[in-house]
């Protein structure tokens, strides 16, 4: 069965979103922890987030394979909220920007066009997210 094509001008449902992006502080303040002493906090961040389904994607701007990066800023993440005041009392909140080891910058976006496949296949006990396999635990005794 063919899958259903829909027109390209079809005006699709629009996801109110902001790109939260970081920058590492040159000069810290002289009473922030270290960012080590950090890394779980805002691990412990994002996952909260991803629980709420609020975070659409999140990582560092670069490609560690090629050492490349970019001079846009150290990491980010793509935040659902309907309004910068939402995006603002939620991106505030992370742990580096909080303790001013970062700096963080809001970008609107709407997210328009895209998608996600997923895959899970019981014989081979993976999942498939668009480009990458992961091996399910097998829970059975």
């Amino acid at each position: 069965m063919a899958e259903p094509v829909q027109d390209v001008m079809h005006a699709m449902a629009r996801e109110q979103c902001y790109l939260c992006v970081m920058t590492l502080v040159e000069t810290p303040p002289a009473d922030a922890p270290p960012a080590a002493d950090l890394r779980r906090a805002h691990k412990e961040f994002l996952a909260d987030l991803e629980r709420k389904g609020r975070i659409f994607g999140a990582g560092k701007l670069k490609n560690a394979k090629e050492k490349e990066k970019t001079d846009l800023g150290y990491g980010m993440f793509i935040l659902r909220a309907e309004s910068r005041v939402e995006a603002e009392s939620i991106a505030f909140q992370e742990p580096n920007t909080k303790a001013g080891l970062r700096t963080m910058k809001l970008i609107p976006w709407q997210r328009t066009e895209g998608d996600i496949n997923i895959s899970i296949s019981f014989t081979n006990g993976t999942v498939k997210i668009d480009r990458r396999s992961y091996l399910l635990e097998n829970g059975a005794e």
